[in-house]
């Protein structure tokens, strides 16, 4: 196992987020400036009147979105990318949930009145994906797989504990394909979540979308960047 005295785990923390920062500051600036766009939209909300409905829920929804992808960040620019995935996963999943909500009233009914049977049924997000245009569910079934084999106890999360020499990584570690997985997962996740803050808003929402909109089209030509290098990583 690498030599890290758990006494001075925030100083390996800290050197390996400026170790990050060095390798990756281009990355890390656009998560930055997305993040805080997505943030000032909140702002930006009217007055939620529908008592607890579909607005409410999907308010709540994208709220904790936010929540999952700012601690998200604050794990893979500190070296903790399985971590990072896991919360990244969570805000796709209130991504595609909020989805259904808008189509699919049993979704929302289900949610609305507790009933908490609704989520032990098997391949739920799947079959909300199923819901989705094809193009979508397609999309979405690859990168949540990919997500899953990384946020469960399987051998792709385990494999990522060795090192090259096998040795085992314990707390904050660099690696940059997987700093790579788990920036590009970020992305996706952050491209989806503003446009359904922005739904919400209504007209409201107008001058932040238009402002930032440009930002959020930045994301999709990020994600194939990377996802190239992934696909043709040779360490």
């Amino acid at each position: 196992m690498n030599d890290i005295n758990p006494y001075s785990i925030l100083k390996v923390e800290s050197d390996i987020a400026n170790l990050i920062a060095e390798q990756h500051g281009r990355e890390l600036s656009l998560c930055e400036q997305l993040i805080n766009s997505y943030l000032n939209g909140f702002s930006t909300l009217p007055p939620i009147s529908d008592s607890i409905g579909l607005r409410t829920v999907l308010l709540l929804l994208t709220t904790r979105g936010f929540n999952s992808l700012w601690s998200s960040f604050n794990l893979f620019k500190k070296g903790y990318y399985s971590q990072s995935i896991i919360l990244t996963r969570s805000a796709l999943e209130d991504w595609l949930t909020g989805e259904d909500c808008r189509t699919n009233t049993e979704t929302l009914n289900l949610l609305l009145e507790g009933k908490d049977e609704f989520w032990k049924r098997e391949f739920k997000f799947h079959q909300m994906a199923k819901r989705l245009p094809e193009q979508i569910a397609d999309s979405w079934k690859s990168i949540y797989d990919s997500m899953s084999s990384i946020a469960h106890p399987r051998t792709p999360s385990l494999t990522m504990l060795f090192t090259p020499s096998k040795d085992i990584r314990l707390g904050a570690y660099y690696d940059k394909f997987h700093f790579l997985k788990a920036y590009q997962v970020w992305m996706v996740a952050i491209s989806l979540l503003p446009e359904a803050l922005y739904s919400i808003m209504e007209s409201d929402g107008e001058d932040w979308w238009q402002v930032n909109s440009p930002l959020y089209a930045t994301t999709l030509p990020e994600i194939e960047r990377v996802k190239k290098q992934l696909e043709n990583w040779n360490p």
